[in-house]
C-alpha cells in the first residue's frame, strides 16, 4: 500500500511540473481546455467500453454464471476493457495520463498487457482461489466448513447421533439390482390394518 501511495505522489509531482512547463510555453487556458476536452473524450470512451461489457455484467449479476452464447469474443473484451481504461486515464487530468491512455489504445500494447495478465493469473492461481473463497465466506472452496474461520454459524458444534461411524468410512459397498416392472407395488403401509 505504501508503494502505491509513493508512486501516486511522484506521479502527481511530475504531472504538476509538466502542467507548469506547458503553461509557460502556451497559455494556461489552452492547457485547461485540453484537460476539459480530454475528460469529455474519456467519458465517451468509458461509455463505449462499458457498453460492450454491460450485457455480460448484468447476466452475471442476475444468474451468477455467464451464458457462453452471450459472452463476447476475447478480442472484443480486451478492446472494450482497453477503451474503458483509456477513457479513465483521459478523465484524470494530466499529460502523462493522457499519453498513457493513447498507449493503452494501441493494439500491440493491448497484446502485451493481455499476455502479462495471463501470465500473472497462471502464476498466482492459488492466491486467487483463496481470495475468492474468502469473499464467498469460507476458507476452502472445495471442502471444509463454511463461515468465517471455520466456525459453525449455528452456535456450538453438535454431536452426530450416529457416533463417528461415518467419519471413518465414507464409501458404501453394495450392488445395484434391477427391479422388474411387473412386480406389485405396495399401496398401503403395514400400519393401515
Amino acid at each position: 500500500m505504501g508503494q502505491i501511495v509513493g508512486i501516486a505522489i511522484v506521479w502527481f509531482i511530475i504531472e504538476m511540473l509538466l502542467w507548469y512547463l506547458l503553461a509557460q510555453f502556451m497559455s494556461g487556458w489552452w492547457v485547461f481546455m485540453w484537460f476539459i476536452i480530454a475528460a469529455v473524450i474519456g467519458i465517451s470512451l468509458i461509455r463505449k467500453g462499458m457498453a460492450a461489457l454491460n450485457p455480460m455484467a448484468q447476466q452475471m449479476k442476475a444468474g451468477g454464471m455467464m451464458n457462453p452464447a452471450m459472452r463476447p469474443q476475447e478480442s472484443t473484451m480486451i478492446k472494450s476493457v482497453a477503451v474503458a481504461a483509456a477513457g479513465l486515464l483521459l478523465l484524470i487530468p494530466g499529460v502523462l495520463s493522457d499519453l498513457l491512455a493513447l498507449l493503452v489504445i494501441l493494439p500491440p500494447v493491448q497484446k502485451k498487457l493481455k499476455n502479462f495478465a495471463n501470465n500473472y493469473v497462471m502464476n498466482n492461481q492459488q492466491k486467487m482461489m483463496e481470495m475468492m473463497a474468502k469473499q464467498m465466506g469460507g476458507q476452502n472452496p472445495f471442502g471444509g466448513a463454511g463461515g468465517m474461520n471455520n466456525q459453525n454459524p449455528f452456535g456450538q458444534q453438535q454431536q452426530n447421533p450416529f457416533g463417528n461411524v461415518f467419519k471413518q468410512h465414507t464409501t458404501v459397498d453394495g450392488t445395484a439390482k434391477n427391479i422388474p416392472k411387473d412386480v406389485k407395488k405396495i399401496t398401503k403401509s403395514a400400519n393401515d390394518e
